[in-house]
């Protein structure tokens, strides 16, 4: 049996190959020259992360199967919904390429209540209220418990008149 045709293995594989790009990174990260002396810094928790998912991946990649467990990519995939997934995945796509015309709320909105849409929510009017719900929450918590700037979009700046 080879390595792609293993379901585990090959997760396991690419969970390697993404923890070892993702460490690579993070050592690069830079560091506030008055907390070096800091046993926390802002590359502790990522290096951590990496060097935990290698270790786990390196696990599963190297265990033996379960006896009786159909170990087959083909297998694992059959019956898999794909079509909201993709259609999940363009969503996301045009989420972020909308954020900025649109801006947080905006944006926001569309994408929850298209995502309930998406994933069979047919209640439009509930689906809306959760939706606005959410991003009024958010965006309470992230302007003013955090007191992170979100950006209007360029919408509103054309509606409003502001250059």
């Amino acid at each position: 049996m080879g390595l792609l045709d293993n379901k585990d293995r090959l997760g396991a594989l690419l969970l390697l190959v993404f923890a070892v790009v993702y460490l690579r990174f993070a050592w690069v990260l830079p560091l506030d020259p008055t907390a070096t002396d800091e046993s926390f810094t802002a590359r502790t928790l990522p290096v951590g992360l990496a060097l935990t998912s290698i270790v786990f991946s390196l696990i599963q990649l190297f265990a033996k199967n379960a006896a009786g467990a159909d170990p087959r990519i083909s297998s694992a995939v059959r019956g898999f919904r794909w079509q909201p997934m993709l259609l999940l995945l363009a969503s996301m796509a045009i989420y972020s390429l909308a954020f900025d015309f649109l801006g947080f709320i905006a944006a926001s909105f569309l994408f929850l209540l298209s995502g309930f849409l998406i994933l069979g929510e047919r209640r439009l009017l509930l689906a809306s209220l959760v939706s606005a719900g959410m991003v009024v929450f958010l965006w309470l918590m992230l302007t003013q418990a955090f007191g992170l700037y979100l950006d209007n979009g360029d919408l509103y700046r054309l509606v409003a008149g502001e250059a």
